[in-house]
């Protein structure tokens, strides 16, 4: 099978870009969440399936308890500590390299309760839409 040359990179000056620095990214922290600032990594403008944030939640922060009716959502956890709930399960630890996995419509609840930071990918698979997810919206680290 042949090789497949890489996509085209987009001509200057059009966007989006493909290849950015994470301070460039626009910080937000959405409703529902304390002490959480995120940057969309992949968003509605690169590609209409997947939603992709890396997340920071300072210690005692949270993502209070809430559901996502059609999206499913994935959490990797990079570093922290995190008390997790879904649905009506115990609470359970988690730090890095743990994945937690959300179907729709299951509640769920983020704590941050590490001395250090939480830091998390998050994907949603559709893409959460921007009104629902972000409020407080900043351009790069400001």
């Amino acid at each position: 099978m042949p090789d497949t040359p890489p996509p085209t990179p987009p001509a200057a000056g059009s966007s989006p870009p493909f290849i950015v620095h994470l301070d460039t990214l626009p910080t937000y922290a959405p409703p529902g969440h304390s002490g959480t600032v995120n940057r969309r990594l992949i968003d509605p403008g690169l590609t209409d399936t997947v939603d992709m944030v890396l997340g920071l939640i300072e210690p005692g922060g949270s993502a209070a308890p809430h559901r996502h009716d059609t999206e499913f959502q994935a959490i990797v956890i990079l570093n922290g500590r995190a008390t997790v709930r879904l649905g009506e399960a115990p609470a359970q630890d988690c730090g890095p390299g743990h994945v937690v996995r959300i179907p729709p419509g299951v509640a769920h609840e983020v704590i941050s309760v590490g001395p250090e930071p939480l830091k998390l990918i998050v994907v949603y698979s559709p893409p959460l839409s921007a009104d629902r997810d972000q409020s407080k919206t900043r351009r790069g680290s400001d």
